[in-house]
């Protein structure tokens, strides 16, 4: 009889070890560390078009930091204002990743395993955002002078602006390769940013001058320094290198 229950015992905890190490290998799965490479595809539809590339590595199971440069320039299939722009647009991210382990409070069996598992791929984040955005451009626009009264019609100036901004964001991504080294990633978030401009062939004295809508929003133009809402919505495809 002994040696019956000395058996049961070692069957007992074997199992028990068994499922530890089994847990162990699935939590891994969903929570490895990443480095990979990204696109915006849609950055080659905004008004300003921009063309360019990210880097990001998750380097521990929550943390991960994300960059990305882009070259911007007119977009040529847009009637826009300007004659000319180019420059740089800089992101920086902080990323939290949450809903990365199963651990069910209470055992519902293998729907709440699916649950959690589902939760772990698709890696949901929230984060903050920093951007930075020099750029360049040329344009015909309409200066005064108050004192003595002057004006400036339709005359070509030439400036650089600088744009700084910050954003909360979240996000996700979806595994769209059986490798899962095809990702897509969704970025929304919600933040400000302020431009400065600065003019360099314009005449001291003169400041710009356009007639504004006596119904609706004033849309700051590109030449006019001011702070507005950021709301990044961004769509990105990324390949995961390690």
């Amino acid at each position: 009889m002994k040696k019956y229950i000395l058996l049961l015992l070692v069957l007992y905890f074997f199992k028990l070890n068994a499922q530890q190490i089994k847990g162990k290998s699935t939590q891994q799965r969903f929570t490895a560390t990443e480095k990979y490479f990204s696109f915006n595809p849609l950055a080659l539809a905004e008004l300003q078009v921009a063309i360019g590339a990210g880097f990001g590595n998750r380097f521990s199971e929550r943390s991960e930091y994300f960059t990305e440069l882009s070259y911007i320039a007119k977009h040529p299939f847009y009637d826009m204002q300007e004659k000319s722009l180019h420059g740089f647009r800089f992101l920086a991210q902080y990323r939290y990743h949450f809903l990365q382990r199963w651990r069910p409070l209470i055992n519902l069996g293998n729907f709440t395993k699916a649950s959690r598992e589902r939760n772990a791929r698709h890696n949901p984040f929230i984060g903050v955002e920093f951007r930075l955005k020099p750029h360049s451009f040329t344009g015909n626009q309409t200066f005064i002078k108050a004192s003595p009264a002057d004006t400036l019609n339709n005359f070509l100036y030439s400036a650089n602006a600088v744009s700084i901004g910050g954003a909360i964001i979240t996000g996700s991504t979806f595994n769209i390769s059986r490798n899962e080294k095809w990702k897509l990633e969704f970025i929304i978030g919600i933040g400000a940013k302020n431009k400065i401009v600065k003019f360099k062939n314009v005449p001291e004295s003169y400041f710009s001058y356009r007639i504004l809508p006596k119904d609706g929003p004033v849309i700051p133009l590109i030449f006019e320094e001011a702070g507005s809402p950021y709301i990044p919505c961004t769509l990105r495809l990324r390949y995961v290198i390690d």
